[in-house]
């Protein structure tokens, strides 16, 4: 098929985003279709803009219903291509934004010390923050999230809620014990990932060894990275797997990594972490399934993309999320 780069010259960037051959280029790229679109930003320089925020929300994420097997992605996404609709453009009050974000930055007090002499840090929505503990070991938590521990520090532990990333400093003769709901992490020198949300908690070993121990006294040793632990306080179970590290830890980034997660484990990670409020209006996309990578740090490609993927109507007032179908 012979495409002309006139054709694409009136296009808006929504336009671009439902256009079959720009979309082959960002997932395909070869030497006739890099060639076309080169050559298109040269012809018409007043667009590389939207072209490079096109390509910026094509490359976020996808959709599809099974992981494709090796060899079957073009066809998926051809299939994908049929189903492109143009999406209306999104309507954002950054005002009511703005008043959002100015009263939860009132109301949070980041650092505090409580009247039973325990030291607490807390981080907002959306924020990832980094800490030293007094034994110099590192801990980035992210949005949502807190950890205390005892102001004299005679016993190397903490108490975490929310979601952290854990770089423990190596004491020969001090151990070093994380708590979460219902699981207690012990660890002498490591770095891993604890996650306490809804009931379940995981842990995600990045390098070292942790033992994980259960309220029901049930223990698990994670001695491989990307080995992880994870609890259920419902189902009283503690199981192991082994998952990508990167997939649990991309946060610590302002990126989530996604890999055949269900668009309402999204909307989960979207409330619990970020703050958002999200309005559903067809429950049957929550059982769509999505990979790729989200870059949390730019919200209008967060709210074009998921436009795309779900092939919505995505609004955004304040904190909520309006999700209607086209």
């Amino acid at each position: 098929m012979q495409h002309s780069i006139h054709h694409y010259s009136n296009y808006t960037m929504h336009q671009l985003l439902a256009a079959p051959y720009f979309l082959e280029w960002v997932r395909f790229p070869d030497a006739a279709n890099s060639a076309f679109w080169e050559a298109f930003v040269q012809a018409y320089p007043q667009r590389a803009a939207d072209i490079t925020k096109a390509v910026a929300i094509a490359k976020t994420m996808y959709v599809v219903n099974e992981k494709p097997q090796p060899g079957e992605s073009r066809a998926v996404w051809n299939e994908i291509y049929k189903e492109i609709k143009p999406v209306r453009r999104i309507s954002i009050l950054w005002k009511a934004a703005a008043v959002f974000l100015v009263a939860m930055v009132a109301a949070w007090m980041i650092f505090r010390t409580n009247t039973n002499n325990r030291i607490e840090v807390a981080s907002r929505f959306g924020e990832v923050k980094k800490l030293l503990l007094p034994d110099s070991s590192e801990v980035t938590l992210n949005g949502n999230s807190s950890i205390s521990y005892s102001k004299e520090w005679n016993k190397r532990e903490v108490w975490i809620d929310g979601e952290a990333f854990f770089n423990i400093r190596h004491s020969d003769t001090r151990g070093f014990e994380v708590h979460s709901t219902g699981l207690d992490v012990n660890v002498l020198g490591t770095s891993f990932n604890i996650r306490n949300r809804r009931g379940i908690t995981s842990v995600v070993l990045n390098s070292g060894k942790v033992l994980v121990a259960a309220e029901d006294n049930k223990k698990l040793l994670l001695s491989k990275p990307g080995d992880m632990a994870l609890y259920s306080k419902k189902e009283n179970g503690l199981t192991g797997k082994h998952v990508p590290v990167d997939h649990y830890t991309s946060w610590q980034q302002q990126k989530l990594q996604l890999d055949q997660v269900p668009v309402s484990g999204m909307f989960e990670m979207l409330e619990d972490d970020w703050g958002y409020h999200i309005q559903l209006r067809d429950s049957s996309l929550l059982k769509k399934k999505i990979s790729g990578e989200i870059d949390m740090k730019d919200k209008q490609v967060l709210m074009d993309a998921l436009a795309i993927i779900l092939n919505a109507n995505v609004t955004q007032q304040g904190s909520t999320i309006i999700v209607t179908p086209n």
